[in-house]
């Protein structure tokens, strides 16, 4: 790759100059105008529609775009807001149908492990094709992953706390071996923290604590909601694969 390739989001930004890194690339609008119009044909719930393509639209024009050139700890965060908190909602507003070979929980954790780990990762900063295969890779995934959930919710609780506590328990390994990692492991971010205060080594267990609070913690509570409303009704007999 060129070394005259500036990534999608533009450079890491100073501290100084982060909150005026809007992005409003052309390609990035066309993205969004095409999203809107889908949701727009096949979403059965327009407001909840419209609030998922919001915050889709937020996540990438905001600065938040920048700061994830330069924190690997932001990256996280962007990817945690589409797929704990964009996904659900499109799973509400337009569901999406079809079935796999791998079921979508082993395919959303494969791809999340994928993302995150080094040259995967790395290569997302040399390519604006590895930049929206990581985020329409992880989005869609999540999108199916939740839509799944969504349909065993009614007929199979224990299916959806198995597959939220199994969605957990790999974020929750990931996030531990981000923070106790001896060593940082990315090196597009080698010196891209050190203008904010942070060592690589301590963005990436920020980024590993942000994981493990909303990808463990969060989902392990909405496991627990769901095992009482098992206890209080008892199991359904119905099948369910996730």
């Amino acid at each position: 790759m060129s070394q005259d390739y500036i990534p999608f989001c533009g450079l890491p930004p100073a501290p100084a100059e982060l909150w005026s890194r809007w992005l409003f690339d052309p390609l990035l609008m066309g993205l969004l105008a095409l999203f809107a119009a889908a949701l727009a044909l096949r979403a059965r719930d327009r407001r909840t529609a419209a609030l998922a393509w919001g915050l889709t639209a937020l996540l990438f024009i905001s600065p938040l775009c920048a700061a994830s050139m330069a924190l690997f700890s932001a990256r996280v965060a962007q990817h945690l807001a589409l797929t704990l908190a964009v996904a659900p909602l499109l799973a509400r507003a337009a569901p999406l149908p079809g079935r796999s070979a791998l079921p979508p929980v082993l395919l959303f954790a494969l791809l999340f492990w994928l993302w995150h780990s080094p040259l995967p990762y790395d290569a997302t900063y040399q390519s604006d094709l590895a930049y929206w295969t990581m985020h329409l890779s992880l989005l869609g995934t999540a999108w199916w992953l939740w839509t799944r959930l969504a349909e065993l919710l009614g007929r199979r609780p224990d299916a959806v706390a198995l597959g939220l506590a199994l969605t957990a328990g790999q974020m929750t390994i990931l996030s531990a071996l981000l923070i106790f990692a001896r060593e940082p492991w990315h090196a597009w971010h080698l010196t891209t923290t050190l203008p904010y205060g942070f060592s690589p080594l301590a963005d990436q267990q920020l980024a590993g604590a942000l994981m493990w609070v909303g990808g463990g913690a969060l989902m392990l509570a909405a496991v627990a909601l769901l095992m009482l409303r098992l206890l209080r009704q008892g199991s359904p007999a119905a099948d369910g694969r996730l």
